[in-house]
């Protein structure tokens, strides 16, 4: 059976295109931009103050000085600064011709028109023109785009950015056994929680999803359901069913349908059964209908798609910590996905009685593998986090 670079190798290996479109500035947090920024401006585009205080002149920082004007923020200086005198300036305003530092308002004292040195002024307390941003540097390379990195467009004066256009999804959740949260549970029956969740995941990932509903353990349903859901979505999730029981229909019915199968099966934990192919327009995954698996694969795989649609290498936040306690293994014939929460400065796995124990992730703060042949993890030992 595959590993997990054997999976990540695969979806690698497709071919897709990349589209794009412009969205306003306010819609664009967790987007996907595609191509570098490139500054048009210097920032600031003048020399400005970085404290409240007195401009001076080089070499004249000493004092005492006559007050000459008070420039506010936005207000421009009358005149450039001579010998003796000084300007009021406040953080943000452009300094005067001839200014050479700020000296803060709280080393100094006033008397009227004469302000008076009483503590040296250690800095410059100036920004210079394109200290922080030149003409033509590379602001932002391809990323999600986060609220710093909005601040950052519009401190250039973009109102808009081109960014990737998300994969629709398509989520099907298959199980006679299965009814939704709100409808009366029969004897036998469990609530749906892998369709919400998995919608959840999808529009967390910045995806617009579509819900399919629940399809009963039905060849003939089953296939209209996902016929339907193949010409609407880029990417199709199906929840239950890939396993080799009597009524697991959806790799046979994914084949009627003519979706060529990349794999079937990894040597992964949980999420064994997981099932992977395309057509021509649609990528499928097959979930396992525990809903651990069902979440883990999303994380690791679905995403890893995701942004790979979008041209962009998904490099997900992780961490080293210090393991809090040792974990052993009954079986290692499987990579292990395992759910860990940060206590005390080292990280710990959190309760977790398996694949259908979903109450595990909402306690994880990340996960943990377990390669292939590893049995034992000792406490102290440094691991690597990857967080959720």
């Amino acid at each position: 059976m595959l590993g997990i670079k054997d999976i990540f190798s695969i979806l690698d290996s497709q071919d897709m295109t990349v589209k794009s479109e412009t969205v306003l500035l306010k819609n664009a947090v967790g987007r996907i931009l595609i191509n570098p920024v490139i500054s048009t401006i210097d920032s600031p585009p003048f020399d400005k103050a970085a404290m409240d205080g007195w401009a001076v002149r080089g070499g004249d920082e000493k004092g005492p000085w006559e007050l000459a004007e008070t420039i506010a923020a936005g207000e421009i200086a009358s005149r450039a600064l001579r010998p003796g005198k000084c300007t009021a300036i406040m953080t943000g305003a452009k300094i005067p011709r001839g200014c050479g530092k700020i000296i803060r308002i709280e080393y100094t004292r006033q008397d009227e028109k004469t302000v008076f040195l009483e503590t040296k002024e250690p800095l410059q307390n100036i920004i210079f023109k394109g200290e922080n941003i030149k003409t033509g540097e590379r602001v932002l390379e391809p990323r999600r785009l986060t609220p710093g990195d909005i601040g950052i467009l519009a401190s250039l004066g973009r109102t808009e950015i081109e960014v990737a256009q998300m994969p629709r999804i398509g989520i099907i959740t298959t199980g006679s056994e299965l009814t939704e949260p709100g409808e009366i549970l029969e004897v036998g029956e469990i609530f749906n929680s892998n369709g919400p969740q998995l919608m959840a995941q999808a529009e967390a990932a910045g995806c617009p999803a579509q819900y399919y509903g629940i399809t009963i353990d039905d060849e003939r349903l089953l296939y209209d359901t996902i016929s339907k859901a193949l010409k609407e979505n880029y990417i199709l999730l199906l929840s239950g069913g890939v396993s080799m029981g009597q009524f697991d229909f959806v790799p046979g019915t994914l084949e009627k349908l003519g979706v060529k199968k990349n794999f079937h099966k990894a040597a992964i934990k949980p999420g064994r059964p997981i099932w992977f192919g395309r057509n021509e327009t649609c990528f499928v995954f097959g979930l396992p209908g525990n809903p651990v698996s069902t979440y883990i694969l999303f994380e690791v795989f679905v995403k890893h798609l995701i942004y790979k649609y979008c041209s962009l290498d998904y490099r997900p936040y992780s961490l080293r910590a210090v393991l809090g306690k040792t974990i052993k293994r009954k079986t290692s014939d499987r990579s292990e996905f395992l759910p860990v929460q940060f206590k005390d400065e080292r990280i710990y796995p959190v309760s977790y009685n398996g694949s259908s124990h979903l109450n595990a992730m909402s306690e994880a703060d990340g996960l943990i593998i377990l390669e292939q042949g590893v049995e034992k993890v000792i406490e102290g030992e440094t691991v690597h986090v990857r967080l959720l």
